[in-house]
């Protein structure tokens, strides 16, 4: 009976100590799983640990962020912000920009370097303002940076421009021939991406055999019919021409691409803003395909839950909410703007921007986790 009664509570401290550190560690394995959803969770989801802040600032809303690692062997990472006290819809506004930081290691600090592009630096900026979704890329030998920026006011349409340097500390410069605007909807009325009520914009890039693509988000009538499609030139500063037809089969919005290759196939990670793609609000999307052209729900994974589900206790969810003032922009903590840091060709860190500031603080910032893409997802 002693005997027995000593197993059972070794049992019970056992499983005690395996609960808590499960929920420290918080690789959100045994909670995801719990969750139903339309497609199942890739091992980067299962695996993902919470590290905390990539970019952070109380004097500025950090919220897109795109990591990539130099040839100095350091971190870079180039994010959109914009000044706090104009809340969160300063993203369209006159006083944001793109700024570049840098550490020495993937999980941070990170160090404001400076800042890349604003307003002021556009060629028309009449036309041109608030460039924003900055995604960095390396390719035959120079660092492309695309964004996008506005062009109405008072409404979301943008385009999508590339600035290009020799070096990730620039200088840089606009690419192309149209002041680095790289692509726009098609003025044909038969089109799939004219009059789209959000332009083009969100872009992702890619280079598959001696074609550049890049991808971005469009469509009609409504925001939430938006697919992705591609624009693709024989030469990297183009010109680009628009793809005939969405490459994706969303049935619901999704937007935020970042495209990458690894294992011999291509993938997308995109935003879920609704959950109906996935069967969770707020899900990440890893879309993969054999060829980089088209990208179907039917070989998708789920790539991330949300931020709440890699970080903090129940009750350390319960004291945040109870904060005055915290940032919530979205209580699920949903994840936008995903990216992927690849080294030695697999991807290894992620980065995004959240719908809630889980320190307490007043604005957005930016987060990163580490990943175990295993033998693939």
């Amino acid at each position: 009976m002693k005997k027995n009664f000593f197993m059972i509570a070794l049992m019970l401290v056992f499983s005690s100590n395996f609960y808590l550190k499960a929920q420290e560690s918080k690789n959100a394995s045994s909670l995801v799983k719990e969750k139903a959803t339309k497609m199942p969770y890739s091992n980067m989801a299962l695996t993902a640990r919470f590290i905390g802040p990539a970019t952070t600032d109380a004097n500025w809303y950090n919220w897109c962020v795109s990591p990539i690692q130099g040839k100095d062997g350091k971190i870079h990472i180039f994010g959109s912000r914009w000044p706090a006290k104009e809340g969160m819809n300063g993203w369209m506004g006159q006083n944001a920009e793109i700024a570049h930081f840098v550490s020495d290691k993937p999980e941070g600090p990170f160090t404001y370097v400076s800042t890349v592009l604003k307003t002021s630096d556009f060629p028309h900026p009449d036309k041109m303002w608030a460039p924003h979704n900055p995604r960095i890329e390396y390719v035959d030998g120079k660092y492309i940076l695309l964004y996008i920026f506005q062009t109405q006011q008072g409404k979301a349409v943008m385009h999508t421009g590339m600035m290009i340097a020799d070096h990730i500390n620039g200088p840089w410069r606009f690419a192309g021939k149209q002041d680095g605007l790289m692509v726009e909807n098609s003025k044909d009325p038969k089109h799939w991406t004219y009059g789209g009520v959000i332009g083009t914009d969100n872009p992702a890039f890619m280079k598959i055999g001696s074609k550049y693509y890049i991808y971005f988000k469009s469509g009609m009538p409504t925001q939430r019919t938006a697919k992705y499609g591609y624009a693709v030139a024989d030469n990297l500063e183009g010109p680009y021409t628009l793809s005939n037809h969405p490459i994706t089969d969303n049935i619901d919005y999704i937007e935020d691409a970042m495209a990458f290759k690894t294992d011999k196939k291509y993938y997308l990670l995109t935003t879920d803003n609704y959950g109906t793609n996935t069967g969770g609000f707020g899900n990440i999307i890893l879309w993969q395909s054999k060829t980089g052209l088209n990208f179907k729900l039917a070989d998708a994974k789920i790539g991330m839950r949300t931020v709440l589900d890699y970080w903090g206790t129940a009750e350390d969810h319960k004291n945040l909410f109870q904060k005055p003032k915290h940032f919530e922009y979205s209580k699920s903590g949903k994840l936008e703007r995903p990216a992927v840091l690849v080294l030695n060709g697999k991807p290894a860190y992620f980065y995004a921007s959240a719908g809630l500031n889980i320190n307490g603080g007043e604005n957005a910032e930016t987060y990163v986790f580490k990943i175990d893409w295993g033998k693939g997802n």
